[in-house]
């Protein structure tokens, strides 16, 4: 007999039920200051074949897709402007040079260390256990967008972010 989705054993995953956090030391961005998180999500490349008057396609590579993170940011000791900043010195980039400091590149290992090592989204259940959980592997940030002045509004201030990664893994 097929299980019913709105019997008492199932509910379906809330899109509001997660928790995440990335940084590390006086650097890191707690959940709370999270205000989205988009899952990881992936591609796969097709290959065409034409074999005389027929096209035939095949699967080809995975790529994983970049992931949109959207926090709010606030004052005080909990700046995330700064922390991302510092992210971004912590990860080897300098505004400064000259004959004794040039400027310095990027690197991937020194961007994976300042965000923490490997990004973890727990997708969580009405009891507060683990329904899903998704670990990112070798993230960096490629993308920030510190937000807009606007006169016209009263909002939160928020920052968006895209992160890249070589790959996901997904537990349960």
């Amino acid at each position: 007999m097929a299980t019913k989705f709105w019997s008492s054993d199932i509910e379906p995953k809330r899109s509001f039920r997660w928790y995440c956090s990335f940084g590390r030391g006086t650097n890191k961005i707690e959940t709370f200051h999270l205000r989205s998180f988009q899952k990881p999500s992936f591609e796969i490349a097709v290959a065409e074949y034409i074999m005389i008057n027929d096209v035939h396609y095949r699967p080809g590579l995975l790529s994983w897709n970049p992931i949109e993170i959207t926090i709010t940011d606030v004052e005080g000791a909990e700046d995330n402007s700064k922390k991302l900043y510092n992210i971004l010195k912590e990860a080897g980039w300098s505004h400064r040079a000259d004959a004794n400091n040039p400027r310095s590149a990027i690197q991937k290992k020194q961007m994976e260390r300042a965000l923490g090592g490997d990004m973890t989204f727990t997708q969580i259940d009405a009891a507060g256990s683990v329904a899903e959980k998704w670990k990112i592997i070798n993230p960096f940030i490629t993308n920030v967008n510190f937000g807009q002045g606007n006169y016209s509004i009263d909002e939160i201030m928020t920052i968006s972010m895209t992160i890249r990664y070589d790959t996901a893994q997904h537990s349960t």
